[in-house]
């Protein structure tokens, strides 16, 4: 990644950055000369220079009748961008409260591809408690085994304690075997019973729902929707039905 795509990452795009960066080489230079660098026309330099010294990221001084414009330290941007973070830490109490998720409204996030399907894996990792769910075959076969494994080596690292239901196969009787080094406790199910391509974990408030073969997922937050659920699960577990 290139300085300039970094810099457009916290929010100095539509040419600030081009402006930004021909500032900190050039020093202390004129707005035709800094224009000249940045590859832009003088009227649109002035538009983009207020912006960005209303940001604090350049600075404007006056000499004769001539002004000038000079980028600040870059050491000062990161303490800008230290102090934007402070400041949002400050009310980051009053914006979880906005953000409590209540039964009337729950929250449902639609993801695609294989990244989606590994962000709502990262998702869960995030949960400090159990997570505890239905799992596919599908999740442990060859085309998926990297995944799997670096998402059960995450959840091990972040000890993260699991419980699991999937269905009678050998490749849950092998996850089954290393249950005490994993952090896990799995239980089986017949096939008749059940078998899916999807897997559904329950953490929180919340609810992931993953199809490995169609590589989409999404999550549901929702209290009213999580805690019925996982008493679902918890009646299957102590249940007659599971193989143990």
């Amino acid at each position: 990644m290139s300085i300039k795509d970094t810099l457009e990452q916290i929010d100095l795009k539509d040419k600030k950055a081009d402006v930004y960066l021909a500032c900190l080489e050039l020093g202390e230079s004129t707005a035709t000369q800094i224009a000249k660098k940045a590859g832009i026309k003088r009227p649109y330099f002035y538009d983009l220079a207020n912006s960005l010294i209303k940001r604090g990221l350049i600075k404007q001084s006056k000499k004769g009748k001539r002004t000038f414009f000079n980028a600040i330290d870059p050491e000062k941007l990161k303490a800008l961008e230290e102090e934007k973070l402070k400041k949002i830490e400050e009310i980051m109490p009053e914006l979880k409260s906005l953000y409590k998720t209540t039964g009337a409204k729950p929250r449902i996030y639609f993801y695609e591809g294989k990244d989606g399907v590994d962000e709502v894996n990262q998702d869960a990792l995030n949960y400090q408690g159990e997570m505890v769910g239905f799992s596919t075959e599908k999740f442990l076969t060859a085309q998926e085994r990297k995944l799997a494994l670096s998402f059960i080596q995450q959840r091990i690292k972040n000890k993260i304690k699991a419980r699991v239901i999937g269905p009678v196969s050998n490749e849950f009787i092998e996850l089954k075997k290393r249950d005490e080094t994993e952090l896990r406790e799995t239980k089986m199910l017949p096939k008749d019973f059940y078998d899916s391509n999807v897997e559904i974990t329950i953490y929180g408030n919340k609810v992931s729902i993953v199809n490995y073969r169609e590589n989409f997922a999404f999550i549901i937050e929702s209290s009213d929707v999580a805690k019925p659920l996982k008493m679902i699960f918890e009646l299957i577990w102590r249940g007659g039905f599971v193989i143990n």
